[in-house]
């Protein structure tokens, strides 16, 4: 099973633990420390081993993948639907010039939506189009 080599290091050099003095504590043979820390892989027996040695549950030990939290924002951009969105066409330069703007303060395109087309056949036509934008948050 998938276990945190990284936190199994770190666990042991807070100690100043050798990988030999972790495998003796543990009870396991050098080479399944030296590959645990290595691979990230470990049987049930040798987790249980490692988290009992660092006096912690076999699931501190589980290796986690970090989880992205994303801001939002929306801009609106002037439209006209009869100009097309050719390469050299004023709205192309437009967006192109508003989402690189925002691009370089770190925020991505997510999404680009014309309102008339979530609303259907009924809706009034809005004259712009929502750019949906978003960004990484660093914690």
């Amino acid at each position: 099973m998938k276990i945190s080599a990284n936190r199994v290091v770190e666990l042991r050099k807070s100690r100043s633990w050798s990988q030999s003095e972790l495998a003796r504590l543990a009870g396991l043979n050098l080479r399944t420390v030296q590959r645990i820390e290595r691979e990230g892989v470990a049987s049930t027996k040798s987790k249980n081993a490692l988290a009992d040695v660092f006096g912690l549950s076999s699931s501190d030990l589980d290796k986690t993948s970090p989880t992205n939290q994303y801001e939002f924002k929306v801009l609106e951009i002037a439209f006209d639907s009869n100009i097309s969105l050719e390469l050299n066409s004023p709205l192309a330069l437009e967006l192109n010039t508003q989402l690189n703007k925002h691009g370089q303060a770190g925020w991505k395109l997510a999404q680009v939506i014309a309102p008339e087309s979530i609303a259907g056949g009924f809706s009034v036509p809005s004259k712009k189009l929502l750019a949906i934008m978003q960004r990484a948050i660093n914690k």
